[in-house]
């Protein structure tokens, strides 16, 4: 009987820890659709018209890590939300915006729309990288997101005139919210960090300046690298 006893212990015992093992599983696979409102900023805009290209993945990239030292398995969708923000913020920078996806005002380009007037240059977009990392990993006590941009400025006959890389930084502490709610959070902010500088620091580049400069634009701000 006493045998037995023990038997039964040891198996609850077992059975218990393959449950909490199976939970611990379970809890490290995390997937987030990064979603929530970011404001643009509040800008004259430039009295130019550009044609905003963007690859196909760009509204509908998903980053997919692994991370080590149990950081579990990350599935993270943020083209949607990427993608509706820059629209809004190239229409807040610019007059004009043509979502296209070659460059070129010829008859046959189907990317301009027929008695839209040929933009005064292109703009394309695309995301270079997405990186995070929770408190485990980085030892502090926040989850921190980084996005990077690149940003192609063409004339409008195709010719390019400068490329730019925009970094972006968001973090969040969680408290007491979920892992995805605290990453989401430190997303947004990191994807609202990049457009901030794109509208702030983008158009007083020295070659950006230039463009304007020759397409009839006065741009005072003072021309930075």
């Amino acid at each position: 009987m006493k045998r037995f006893k023990i038997n039964r212990v040891k198996w609850s015992l077992r059975a218990f820890s393959v449950t909490v093992l199976c939970a611990l599983l379970a809890s490290c696979t995390h997937t987030l659709t990064v979603s929530g409102r970011i404001p643009t900023p509040l800008i004259e805009p430039l009295p130019v018209s550009i044609g905003l290209i963007r690859p196909p993945e760009f509204s509908t990239h998903i980053h997919r890590e692994k991370l080590p030292r149990g950081g579990g398995d990350w599935t993270i969708e943020l083209g949607a939300l990427q993608n509706a923000f820059f629209e809004n913020l190239f229409d807040t920078v610019f007059q004009g915006v043509q979502p296209v996806d070659t460059l070129g005002c010829r008859a046959e380009d189907k990317s301009i729309a027929v008695g839209v007037r040929c933009p005064d240059g292109f703009v394309q977009l695309s995301l270079l990288e997405y990186a995070f990392l929770p408190p485990e990993l980085s030892g502090l006590k926040f989850f921190s997101a980084s996005t990077k941009y690149q940003l192609e400025l063409m004339n409008a006959d195709g010719a390019v005139l400068d490329t730019w890389v925009v970094v972006g930084y968001g973090k969040n502490e969680g408290g007491g919210f979920q892992p995805t709610d605290a990453l989401n959070a430190a997303s947004v902010e990191a994807i609202r960090d990049a457009g901030a500088r794109v509208a702030l620091e983008w158009p007083k580049r020295r070659n950006v300046q230039t463009w304007l400069d020759s397409v009839g634009v006065k741009n005072d701000p003072k021309p930075i690298m």
